[in-house]
């Protein structure tokens, strides 16, 4: 099958978190099971030295073929849009204003390199107005439905040539006036997916989480399907990982002691108990749940090692700042967020929401046990210790209050401290848990011959 992957990142190339590894994943284990794939991104200025120069597509002056292990980026030259400092923006403020304006001709290039191929699989809504009047099959993956894009309808239609019934009130581009590309992505595409089974459900639940599409999602005539996202266990093996201090595997997990004893020299904490997180420190991910009970925690030995950026630096710093031994905040650093999962005992992540999450596979892979709100994909990927005593993996909470995440963080210092056994235990079955991208691709393909069978059934009808 020859599919083109559009996306807005592509790991290695384009990161900014788990969107372009999950891009990476797909591509890469697609090709590994046969497949023909291309990958669309846009040619951002630090990618300018790549590839050969090909033809134009849409309102992109050129294109550049470039390889990556087996998968051929296609990537789309538009300087006006692209030829700009960072992704989404220059990392000084929230974005660049015209985001809508950079995405919609993405989107235009995508569509029209789809007659090339035999199916469009569209990721996030940075491509979602490329699902309008496809002339190939498509399947849209919502990868985090809190990052939608707006712009204004009238512009928008006019840089995809959207047919008018698109911008009609309930139109499929037509959001309370605006343009919206992740309705225009749901709405025009033959299959829509998500990146786990819960988030699915929550997805056409709960208006909060859906950007207010829970309904758009409930009138599809096909279910959404969540497809859990995974890793690349030969990326991320500590085994070999050169981040990692002294090799260590799941039958002889001693090796992680060296990681540990590291981070705490690097971060300058004293022993205790200790808990990493990575991403971004905002309400999303929860961590402003232990505010209220930061002292406390900190006084049974919690230590907190913080790595990224975000809206609540104010909060982490104010805690690092109090409590130099216990708390330490730093940037992002791709060797520092494998230090992390390597080398603390416990891997944090209280997310009010989380489409898949994927710190806590890296964390159970490398041995640490992760301490998660259960809710999307934390849902589908981490077992709880007390509700399966021989298959838990780590400790989760339901109901998003500080006092639930307390007790779980309290219950994990617990078996630390008390049952060395179990906590063993807890990080081989982590360790043993298979989130490789392989079986996700096949989900995938099952997916695209659904959305190719729907296509040729509407034409059908015609």
């Amino acid at each position: 099958m020859k599919v083109l992957l559009a996306a807005s990142e592509f790991s290695p190339l384009a990161r900014t978190g788990g969107l372009g590894e999950a891009v990476a994943g797909i591509a890469r284990a697609l090709v590994a099971a046969g497949h023909d794939i291309s990958v669309a991104l846009p040619r951002y200025r630090h990618l300018t030295a790549l590839g050969t120069a090909g033809e134009s597509v849409g309102p992109a002056q050129a294109t550049y073929r470039h390889g990556v292990g087996g998968v051929e980026v296609i990537l789309v030259d538009d300087p006006p849009a692209f030829d700009r400092a960072g992704i989404y923006g220059d990392g000084h403020g929230e974005g660049y204003e015209d985001q809508w304006w950079r995405f919609a001709r993405f989107s235009a290039a995508v569509r029209a390199l789809a007659h090339d191929f035999d199916l469009v699989h569209l990721h996030d809504a940075h491509t979602g107005l490329a699902a309008l009047d496809s002339v190939a099959p498509t399947v849209f993956t919502i990868h985090n439905s809190a990052y939608g894009i707006f712009g204004p309808l009238e512009e928008t239609a006019a840089i995809i040539g959207a047919d008018p019934r698109h911008i009609q009130p309930e139109g499929a581009l037509e959001w309370w006036g605006q343009a919206s590309f992740l309705k225009a992505g749901i709405a025009g595409s033959d299959r829509v997916t998500t990146v786990s089974p819960t988030f699915a459900r929550q997805l056409t639940e709960d208006g909060s989480i859906s950007g207010g599409l829970d309904g758009v999602l409930r009138a599809l005539p096909h279910p959404v399907a969540g497809i859990v996202n995974g890793l690349n266990p030969d990326e991320w093996n500590p085994r070999t990982d050169p981040a990692v201090t002294a090799p260590f595997t799941p039958n002889r997990p001693y090796g992680r002691r060296a990681t540990r004893e590291s981070l705490l020299a690097e971060s300058g904490l004293s022993d205790g108990i200790v808990f990493g997180n990575v991403g971004r420190m905002t309400e999303q991910k929860g961590l402003h749940l232990l505010d209220p009970s930061i002292d406390l925690l900190i006084s049974e030995g919690l230590r907190l090692v913080l790595v990224g950026d975000g809206e609540l630096n104010h909060m982490v710093d104010d805690w690092a700042e109090r409590y130099p031994h216990a708390v330490w905040h730093a940037p992002y650093e791709e060797r520092l967020a494998r230090v992390v999962s390597a080398g603390t005992d416990f891997y944090l992540m209280p997310s009010r929401f989380e489409p898949c999450g994927i710190g806590q596979m890296y964390a159970m892979r490398y041995g640490s046990p992760p301490v998660v709100r259960f809710t999307g994909g934390l849902n589908d990927t981490v077992i709880d210790l007390d509700e399966s005593p021989a298959d838990g993996t780590g400790f989760g909470f339901r109901d998003f209050r500080t006092e639930e995440l307390v007790k779980t963080v309290r219950r994990a210092m617990r078996i630390f401290r008390q049952s060395r056994a179990e906590y063993r235990r807890l990080q081989r079955n982590g360790m043993l848990s298979d989130f490789s991208w392989g079986a996700a691709a096949q989900h995938y393909l099952v997916a695209y011959e659904q959305a190719t069978t729907y296509r040729r059934e509407r034409l059908a009808l015609r």
